[in-house]
Parts: structure tokens; sequence; C-alpha cells
């Protein structure tokens, strides 16, 4: 076995429940691989063999090389050298499809769960397509499969953001596990789960090693390596150090070998009671979204803990103390004021650090330095002008202080490893000089080094007088350094315990082992929790309960329905003000000239939200569809409607793939902008259809323009044509498995390559039908001008960019429709006709199209949906306090 060190030892411990080492037995096999950043090795030839059935930990100091090494193993990360066999299969292309296909299934230190989607299509999305129902089955699916691993609880059908960080982690190790894999690579996986949970972790990692399963797990909790471990392998700096059989190294062996020299492992002295100062917050009747009511005082001088299991109210708790979310009751500061925002509880020295470094705590596209200083830079400023000297000062001082090991201040946040992106977060905090400081999960996914380091900070800082409050969820960090312990179960305060009497186990026991006399209570109390909906599915007549879960979830998953809701309503209000102003405006040739000229809108419309569906955007699309209108100008000059139609169809496609390969080559390897790629292309574009056609002229068949102006009723055929492309696509993208991998990488393309979605060649994809599509919106215009114009399609740019955000798109991607494309192409379209309706010139004209657009953004995306929501939601209660009140009408007839 390759170990990467000569002393090891070659076979697993005696007692270990892996397989023997024999040929063919190897589920992982890492020879040499390495990666570097610049100057920065962040991993030196590791080399490394996991046979099936073995529970192999990876121990390392943040930024010693762990991350990189699982990345490199499931695909994420490219090496600079080395090789990676999985389950015996090479990995040449280093792409996470590639080795989940091999049977390396990996859970993430930061996540992999798409939060904007439901937990079903979450695991949909990381299940091995051989192991995936058809999609319409895959509520059912869900439920059982998380029903069979003890996570019945969980509602499949509810967006993934409703899971707690324990649950989710809990979701993504069950996740991979029903891929079977050869190989189970756990970053981080219980850094979010109190005892209970990461009990239930540590099980399931014997449980799959057991079945064959390689494990291969890394965490900074020493005593769960010594729990689960088979072997341990250290990474110091990025060099591998070594793999030991767990019996043969104690925590302070393993230390020393991830710090290289003797690190003190001990908690600072707790504070004596003559450093205990005043009170400098209390709550009285606190109560909030998930606790209370609680009464609590913090002191200068001490260290609170609040323990609790996972999502008992404790960080709610901390949070409420902060003032966030307005709680009520009554929260006041040392001087007795009284705090009811987060805003008066800063400004009374009360600060709130979340345990979310990611989203909350820290600024992930600022400097290191940026980070730092961007709540102090009035201390640093004089009229309005930052003293470049004394801010740099202070940033000196800061890393100096907390130990902060970075190359420049200048890096990016992101730059740093885990452990001193935490010291950055709290060095800004501390900067502050606060009174209070609130803090959640102070060292999650921190090595031992640094957790050491954030220890003493907060002790140091409480003896100059600052009283901390910390929600961890690791009882023996709360046990070794707090001086009292307020445990939390169920959203109330249940036990408060002394420092000095403090143990881990005791704080399990206080928040898992509420009384027997309790019971009836807790009963009670959740029952009172419980969502009404679901108490009414218990009591009330079966169609009613349907009726209000079905309202239930409209209001829930079908926002985007009532968005086109909305934009129905605005096209009618639009029609019925016009018809007042005009009694011609309703006509049949009126209404036909509107939609005519929605025609071509809603084809580029359409042809944008494919780019801005995957994130992206194109500003090209109008020019592309002038230089299609100067080409059929040449090419479909006579001939019958099928040769035209043909020859149109086929010179779109090709200088759309073209056009697409462009832009694509552009944006995923070059690794330009989109804006200021496609801003290229559009300039090109421009060029190249003047160059063709410098002054209108030439000729559009006829056949082929009376086709593309054909009336059917009120609409224009081709129109007719898009709606039904655009319902069958929407049905696509809603309601089948590639339509989810789509949404996805527009959602978020990270968590969408790590799931094995290849992201790069959607998007790749996404700009050649761009292209194609906003050619084909040239053959539609060209049928209306019926001349070789270049310039016609100019105005279509950003027409092309506000239809299908009127129709619910985001500039962020993953979010809208095609149908919502046709129906803001029918808006802008009504917006352009209104102005000669109405006798207006040309000036008021571009001001009410302008104007229009802004008024119905605004009204769609904010105050109307928010307020249609709000109905539903009435109607949802309404519906659940009938079918309570006919349930007990039943039980007392």
């Amino acid at each position: 076995m390759s170990t990467g060190s000569d002393d090891t030892p070659a076979t697993a411990p005696a007692g270990s429940t892996a397989t023997a080492t024999a040929p063919g037995a190897i589920a992982l096999s890492v020879t040499g691989i390495a990666r570097a950043y610049g100057v920065v090795k962040a991993l030196q030839a590791a080399s490394l063999d996991i046979p099936r059935g073995e529970i192999h930990a990876l121990v390392g100091e943040n930024g010693s090389g762990k991350s990189t090494f699982v990345g490199i193993v499931a695909g994420t990360v490219r090496p600079d050298a080395g090789r990676v066999e999985i389950a015996g299969t090479p990995c040449m292309h280093h792409n996470p499809g590639e080795s989940q296909a091999a049977g390396a299934l990996t859970v993430y230190q930061d996540g992999s769960v798409v939060q904007t989607l439901s937990i079903a299509q979450n695991l949909l999305l990381g299940t091995p397509p051989d192991r995936r129902p058809a999609y319409r089955q895959i509520n059912d699916w869900a439920a059982e499969l998380l029903r069979e691993h003890g996570l019945g609880r969980l509602d499949v059908r509810a967006r993934a953001a409703t899971l707690s960080p324990g649950d989710r982690q809990l979701f993504e190790i069950v996740r991979a596990l029903l891929a079977d894999p050869a190989v189970l690579l756990l970053d981080e996986a219980t850094s979010a789960l109190d005892a209970a949970g990461v009990t239930v972790a540590l099980d399931i990692m014997r449980a799959a090693a057991a079945k064959g399963c390689a494990v291969l797990f890394v965490t900074h909790r020493l005593g769960e390596v010594f729990r689960v471990a088979d072997r341990i392998s250290v990474l110091r700096d990025g060099m591998w150090q070594g793999s030991y059989p767990a019996a043969e190294v104690d925590n302070h062996r393993l230390v020393e070998l991830m710090a290289g020299r003797s690190v003190d492992v001990e908690f600072p002295p707790r504070a004596t009671p003559e450093e205990i100062g005043e009170v400098v917050l209390s709550a009285q009747a606190l109560r909030g979204n998930g606790f209370g009511p609680a009464e609590i005082e913090l002191r200068a001088g001490e260290i609170v803990g609040i323990a609790g299991a996972n999502d008992n109210g404790q960080l709610a708790l901390l949070r409420g103390l902060a003032a966030v979310g307005a709680p009520s009751g009554e929260l006041l500061a040392a001087d007795g004021k009284r705090l009811e925002t987060y805003g008066d509880s800063m400004r009374a020295g009360v600060v709130f650090l979340s345990g979310d470094r990611h989203t909350e705590s820290l600024f992930r596209p600022l400097a290191i330095r940026e980070n730092l200083v961007v709540g102090m830079l009035g201390e640093f400023s004089r009229l309005g002008v930052v003293s470049w000297q004394r801010e740099k000062e202070s940033v000196r001082n800061t890393v100096r202080k907390l130990g902060i090991r970075l190359g420049s201040p200048e890096d990016l946040i992101t730059s740093l490893s885990g452990g001193n992106q935490q010291k950055v977060a709290l060095g800004r905090v501390l900067a502050g000089d606060p009174d209070v400081l609130l803090i959640d999960e102070p060292t999650q996914g921190v090595d031992v080094r640094s957790r050491m380091d954030i220890y003493r900070i907060l002790r140091e800082s409480a003896r100059a007088g600052l009283a901390v409050a910390i929600v961890s969820s690791d009882a023996g960090e709360l046990a070794g350094l707090c001086d009292r312990v307020v445990v939390v179960s169920r959203g109330d305060i249940v036990a408060e315990i002394p420092g000095a009497e403090a143990t881990e186990d005791r704080i399990v026991l206080a928040f898992a082992g509420v009384g027997h006399e309790d019971g009836e209570r807790a009963a009670l109390a959740a029952a009172a929790s419980a969502p009404l909906a679901a108490a009414v599915a218990a009591v009330a007549p079966a169609p009613v309960a349907r009726a209000v879960g079905a309202v239930r979830r409209f209001a829930r998953n079908h926002i985007d329905a009532a968005r086109l809701l909305l934009l129905v309503l605005l096209i009618v209000g639009l029609g019925a003000y016009a018809q007042s102003q005009s009694s011609l405006f309703l006509s049949k040739d009126n209404l036909y000239n509107v939609f005519l000229l929605a025609a071509p809108l809603a084809a580029v419309a359409a042809a944008q939200f494919v780019v801005l569906f995957v994130g992206g955007i194109d500003i090209s699309v109008g020019a592309a569809m002038g230089v299609q209108v100067a080409i059929m100008s040449y090419v479909v000059q006579g001939g019958s409607l099928g040769g035209s139609l043909l020859i149109s169809l086929g010179v779109a496609i090709g200088f759309g793939i073209v056009l697409g390969t462009v832009n694509s080559i552009l944006i995923e390897f070059a690794k330009i902008s989109p804006v200021i790629a496609t801003i290229a292309t559009l300039g090109i574009l421009q060029g190249l259809g003047l160059m063709l056609r410098p002054t209108a002229a030439g000729s559009i068949a006829l056949p082929l323009t009376d086709a593309l102006t054909r009336q059917v009723w009120i609409f224009p055929a081709p129109l007719i044509a898009f709606a039904g492309l655009f319902v069958v696509a929407d049905w696509v993208m809603r309601s089948s498995g590639v339509g989810l991998r789509v949404r996805a990488v527009g959602m978020n393309p990270q968590f969408a390559y790590r799931l094995g979605v290849n992201a790069p060649r959607l998007r790749t994809l996404s700009y050649i039908f761009c292209a194609i599509a906003a050619a084909v919106a040239g053959i539609v215009l060209a049928g209306q001008v019926g001349t070789g114009d270049s310039t016609v399609g100019n105005s279509y740019t950003l027409l092309a960019i506000a239809a299908p955000v009127l129709g619910g798109a985001s500039l962020a991607g993953g979010y809208g429709s095609f149908v919502g494309c046709l129906l803001g192409a029918v808006v802008l379209a009504l917006a352009q006709t209104l102005p000669t309706t109405l006798g207006l010139d040309d000036a008021a004209s571009y001001l009410l199209t302008g104007g229009l657009t802004v008024i119905a953004l605004l009204v769609y995306t904010t105050g109307a949906v928010t307020a249609l929501r709000a109905a539903l939601r009435a109607l949802t209660r309404n519906l659940s306090r009938g079918g309570a009140l006919v349930a007990r009408g039943r039980a007392a007839a």
C-alpha cells in the first residue's frame, strides 16, 4: 500500500473493520498528486491507498491541503501532477461527473445543496442516472428513501433552504450513500452537527464501511477521529506527514504532527468571581421565532455558553439577544436603554457574529484588509478622506494580535483557510471595542491551533471587560471555555450550569434528558408549533385537507404562476385604458398589429432568456437579428415558400452556431465577462451588417413574408407557433430531469457542478442556442420589413433583456419562463403602441414606454406579488380553520 511515508505501516490495525488489502480491494489509489496556486504549493506529492471497508481520517491544520486533496479526488480541483484511481478506474479528465461515475461521492465542507430547489429535487440531482426515477415520481421516491435512512421527518416538497444546518449535513451524507459509492469523501461533514447528530453520522460511516465502502473522513474534531477511524493520515503545509493506525497515536501526538511542534491544547483559565462585573445586557420575557419566553443576563468579563440539540432555539435566542428579527419582550443595555432593533444593539455596543462565514460574517468579494476595516472607516478618516497609514497600522496590529496567517492583506478573503477567515471575522467585530459579543459557532471548521488561538482571544477580551455569549454544537468546547452554560430545549431555557461543574456529558444530558414530568408539556408545545395544515390533515375531512395542502403548495411553489397572472392583468389593464381613450384600439386589426410587433420581440426575448437562465447575458442578440435580415435579402429573394423557409432556417442555424461558439469561447474559455464579450461581438456584427447592406436594399421573397405575417384571428401565425413552443419548453424545464439540471446551473453553478452537472457545457450550449434563436427572430423580423436593412435589429437589444425580466427572469439566473417572455413582449409592444393611440409626440412616446416598463417591473417584482402571496396564505389559514370547525362539528354530532 502506498502511503507517502516510509515508516507508515502497510496494513490496517488489528481489530479494524477494514478488509484485507488483496489485489483489487483498493477503492482509492492516489499517487504523487500535487497542486499549486501561484507560488503557494497547496499540495505536494501526496500518495495514499484506501482499501474497501476502511474508515480513513485525514487531518491537518487549516490550509494544510486537506480540501485540495479531497477536491482532486472529487474532481473539482485539477492536479498539476499525479494520478487518481477510483475503484480501479483512472481519472483522466478530473471533473465531478467522471469521479462520480467511477464511484466517488463527496460531501463538501460548505455543502452542495441548491437551496432554492426542493429537497426531492436536490436528492435527484445528486443521484447517478441509473438510479433516478421518472421525474414525476421524485416526491414519492425521495420520501421513501429518506424514511429508510431516518430522515422521514423532512418534507421532500419543501425548499432545501428550510433545512437546518444539521439536517442539511445529514441529508448530504445520506444522498451520497444512496449512490452506493466505492469511496465516500466527507469534508468536515460533521461540523454543524450536535452530539446526537455526530453519533448518527459516525454510525452511518461504520455502516458504509461494513458494506465495503472506503470512507475518507476530514475533520478538525480529533475526538471523532479516534471514535471511528481505522487509520489516520496527516498533512502539514501541503506535505504528507504519513499514515498511522489509530491505535498507535494519541491526541497530543496527532496535534504535534499537524502543527510541527508541541501545542498547548488546554482551555484558558475561567474567570474568577472578582473578574466578573456588572450586567451589560439583560433580557426579560424575551420571545422570538423559535424561542422564548427567556430571561437571561450577561455580565462584563464573563463567557456564557448557550447549548442545545440542533434546532432547539439556541441560535434563535442568541440572535434575539442582538435584537435581530425584532423579538418581543424587554431587552436592556447596560445604561437601561431598551433595544428594539439590531441597529439599536450596535449603537449600544452589542454585536452579533454569525457562524455562516460565507454569507453573513465576511464580504467574500473583498480583500482581507477591507474585511478587517469595513466597520471602522470613520475612525481612519477626516473630512471623508481615509488615512491609508492609520488603516494599514490597524490591519497590521489586528493580524499580529490574532495570529492571522496570510500572504498579503490585499489578497481576497477567500484565499485564507477557514480558521484564518474566522479570525478575520472576529477581528472585525472586536476592532469596534464592543461591550457584548454574541458569537455563533466560533470554531466551526477550524483546526486545533487556530481553535486555541480563538479561545485565547475570547478569554483575553473577556478579561478586558467584554461580555461574551457563545452558541456551539460542540458541548466539550462549551464545558471547557465557558464560565456558565445555559441549556435550551424547545426554545426554553431548561438549565443553567456553572462553568466549574460543566462537563460534556452533563450538558448533553441537560438538553437531551428532559424529565418525564415535562413530557406532556413538551408534547403540547410540539403540537402547538406544528404547521396548522398538518393538524388539519389529521382531523379534518379528506377533501378539506387536500384543498389546504393544494393551496399551500401553490403559495409556496407556484409564485411564478402568480407573477404571470399579474402580467396578464397588466396587459388587460393597459388594453382597457387604451380602449377608453380610443374606441378603435381593441379592433381586430389593431390588436393584430400589436401582436405582430410582439412576435419578433418574443422570439429574441426567448433567445436572451436561455442565457439569462444559466446566469449569463448576450448583448449581441439585436445585432444578430439585423445580420440575419441582411443575409436573407441576398439568399431568399425568390422561390417557393418551402424552399425559402428551409434556406432561412439553414442560414439561421449555421449563423447561430458560429456566433454562439464565438461567444462561448470568449466567455467560458477566455473567461471574459459576458457583458464585455457580447458587447464586442455586438460591434463586430453591426460592422458586418453594414458591410452587407450599407443602406436598406434588396427584398425578401414575397411567399415568405406573406407566411410570416399571416393573420389568424387577431394573432400573427409566428406568435401562435412561438406560444406552443414556449409552453412545451416550460413543461420540459419544470417537469424533467434535464430542466432540473439546467435550473440548478442557473441557481448555483458551483454546487450543480459538484453534483456532476456539466455546467460549462450547458452554458456553452446556451450561448449557441441563444444565437440560433436570435437568428430565427431575425427571420420573423425580415418577414415584416421585407427588405435587407441590417439596422432594424438594433432597437431589440435592450428590449430583449426587458421582456424576460418582466416575465420573471433574474439576471442572477435560475428563474423565469418562456411564457413569461411572451407576456413580457406583449406588455412592451403595448407600451410602444400606446403613444400612437394617445396622440403623443416622440419624446412622450419614449418616456411612456420606459415609464410603463419601470412601473411594471416595480409592481411585478415587489408589492403585488407580496400581496398575492399574503392573500394565498390568508386563504390557506381560512381553509384550515374551516376544516377544523367542520371536524369539530362532526365530532360533537
